[in-house]
């Protein structure tokens, strides 16, 4: 529930708020575990329990996924710039490795994320919820949907002050037919 804040929310971000000191800190939305191992500013605000939570909702309606598909799975944010997935020396903004979706709070280019929108979290949903490694679906080339679901929220900067997140619909895209 988003627009209703439920009590498991409130004491989501109590939780969340008492541990901004930490740089592993740990939270659950609907079920899913989060481990949260960045020190992005947005991670720190108090508005980010229920802008992860309205991220990956916006990406499981896009994706035809429920919650409950997400069952047993984590969702790691990590500081890295680059992540090894699995088995693979591969780098990638993210990746889900059947259990993990795991993510990188920072561009290779821009540098850290203002928002947890502007991350590839929404790709990784995408093969949670539907596999396709080999990004078949068409959907991979058109996240309009999902873009003007999440467009024009606030960011957060190194000093923790609000600013603009504009997102980037490249760093959602994948070619098709390709790892």
């Amino acid at each position: 529930m988003i627009g209703g804040r439920s009590p498991r929310f409130a004491s989501l971000v109590v939780v969340l708020v008492a541990a901004c000191g930490s740089r592993n800190d740990e939270m659950s939305v609907h079920g899913v575990r989060v481990v949260l191992k960045t020190s992005a500013p947005f991670t720190r605000s108090a508005d980010f329990p229920a802008r992860l939570e309205n991220t990956v909702d916006a990406a499981l309606q896009f994706w035809d996924g429920r919650w409950d598909a997400l069952a047993g799975t984590t969702i790691v944010l990590d500081n890295e710039q680059y992540l090894s997935c699995g088995s693979s020396s591969s780098h990638a903004l993210g990746c889900f490795d059947g259990s993990n979706i795991h993510v990188t709070t920072r561009d290779p280019t821009i540098g850290t994320w203002l928002c947890v929108e502007q991350t590839v979290l929404v790709h990784e949903i995408g093969h949670a919820i539907i596999g396709d490694p080999m990004h078949d679906d068409p959907r991979w080339m058109d996240f309009m949907p999902v873009f003007w679901e999440l467009q024009g929220r606030d960011g957060y900067d190194a000093n923790g002050g609000v600013v603009p997140c504009q997102l980037y619909l490249n760093v959602w895209w994948h070619p098709l037919h390709q790892p």
